[in-house]
């Protein structure tokens, strides 16, 4: 089933409804038999399971990644024996899968304090397969975490460092490889005032919190840091303010809050995962809740640009998905794809494709401002240009005109990325008597006007 929707701000399609929650073109989702599946979707929609886990191979996946021999690997929360139950529901695993959609498990995490319970894994650059799971313990308390490499060439796994409450609790999200080599993540709680903290470690330990937050900035990050291109890192609070926070943080960890949700949740609410960098410049996320729909607050899909601005291009209603909850995904075809936890015409949860390229998703232009609004002829007025959001990163170039041969104005003028007001000036000529000028905006499909009266 496909579904076109229109809107305004958004050029929106559900692809497809199902149960997906994973953020890339390859997904994970939980299965009719309990264990969970990987499956691959095209662009239209069209979904091929790939492989259902069983239990002995593993159970509820958390994620895949693209490897660089051109095989997906992945983690899963459970199993990795036989006859898992709930109450012996297994450690998880360490799979492969190759191009053929063969499954191999490559590690079964020991339990316990070697760890067990894996969350999602990245790959470095040297090949190894790096990730965090619950284990380890502390002097204050058992399992606060752990951060783990794992080799697929020899099968080495080694703990690189085991979390003890004052340095972090809970690790989770996914793991970044920075530019300085060091993989960057977040504890949900622990640090100094057990609010979670950003740490970095590298492939022989090497350990440091880089930012510990506090109860002033918010708590509870739940999907680790990523580093934009430029140079800074981004990433979510579910708790803080009214209703989470989107931060940015320097190398240093100076961080500084970009967008607070608000206390109604029109914008979102309580994100738990972080938005990425599309190859527009500007920041697309997710929330599971919120938005605008008079169904419920299922959830939204948001732009942010880097000076904050915030817009919501989808509130989600229920046959389009309910709860997004996993990070979004840009493909090489261009458009973005999304998963819901819930919803759709099954309840299951949908994929959706999202257009960043649509001109619907660019600003209008807001009602042009003159001051003063009369002039004595060969005076000069100000025109105030405004945008309903940021400009794109490449500025955005706004076409000026007027009907009356006594003012000249520029015949465009530009804001530069990420700015939302610009001013030009308006010159007038001397008249014998008052003459009233219209002045013209004119921007990707916009337009406003006002007069300027100019006298003897």
């Amino acid at each position: 089933m496909e579904m076109r929707i229109r809107s305004g701000t958004y050029s929106y399609r559900r692809l497809r409804s199902t149960g997906a929650t994973a953020g890339t073109l390859s997904f994970t989702v939980l299965g009719p038999d309990g264990g969970g599946t990987v499956f691959r979707t095209d662009s239209s929609g069209n979904v091929t399971t790939l492989h259902a886990f069983d239990g002995v191979d593993g159970a509820v996946p958390t994620g895949i990644v693209g490897g660089s021999d051109g095989a997906l690997y992945g983690t899963t929360a459970y199993g990795g024996q036989l006859g898992i139950s709930a109450l012996n529901p297994g450690t998880g695993v360490i799979y492969r899968i190759d191009a053929a959609a063969h499954l191999t498990v490559l590690f079964v995490f020991p339990g316990a304090e070697r760890g067990y319970r894996p969350g999602p894994l990245m790959q470095g650059l040297d090949g190894a397969l790096y990730g965090t799971a619950v284990g380890g313990s502390s002097l204050y308390a058992t399992f606060p975490g752990i951060v783990y490499r794992f080799d697929p060439a020899t099968r080495d796994y080694r703990i690189l460092h085991t979390f003890v409450i004052s340095d972090g609790r809970d690790p989770t999200g996914k793991l970044f490889q920075a530019r300085d080599g060091f993989f960057y993540g977040t504890t949900n709680q622990g640090g100094p005032w057990n609010s979670g903290v950003v740490y970095k470690v590298n492939a022989v330990g090497d350990f440091a919190v880089v930012h510990a937050f506090d109860t002033n900035e918010g708590s509870e990050p739940k999907d680790g840091v990523f580093q934009a291109s430029d140079g800074f890192f981004y990433g979510t609070l579910e708790l803080g303010g009214y209703g989470g926070r989107i931060f940015r943080m320097d190398a240093a960890g100076n961080l500084n809050v970009l967008f607070s949700f608000g206390p109604y949740s029109s914008s979102g609410w309580r994100p738990v995962t972080n938005p990425i960098e599309a190859r527009d410049g500007f920041l697309y996320g997710t929330t599971p809740r919120g938005g605008t729909s008079s169904s419920g607050s299922y959830g939204v899909v948001y732009r942010l640009s880097r000076s904050g601005s915030l817009s919501v291009l989808h509130s989600f209603s229920g046959p389009d998905g309910i709860a997004p909850s996993a990070s979004l995904f840009q493909a090489s075809d261009g458009p973005l794809y999304g998963s819901t936890v819930v919803g759709g015409a099954g309840g299951l949860g949908t994929l959706f494709q999202l257009h960043t390229n649509d001109p619907a998703l660019l600003p209008t232009l807001e009602p042009l401002y003159v001051d003063p609004p009369s002039v004595v002829g060969g005076s000069t007025a100000t025109g105030t240009l405004t945008l309903s959001s940021a400009a794109p990163p490449g500025g955005a170039v706004v076409s000026l005109s007027t009907d009356s041969t006594l003012t000249t104005v520029p015949a465009t003028v530009t804001l530069p990325g990420e700015s939302q007001k610009v001013s030009f000036a308006i010159g007038t000529r001397t008249t014998r008597k008052w003459r009233v000028a219209r002045l013209t905006a004119s921007y990707n499909g916009s337009q406003t006007s006002a007069t300027l009266t100019i006298t003897r």
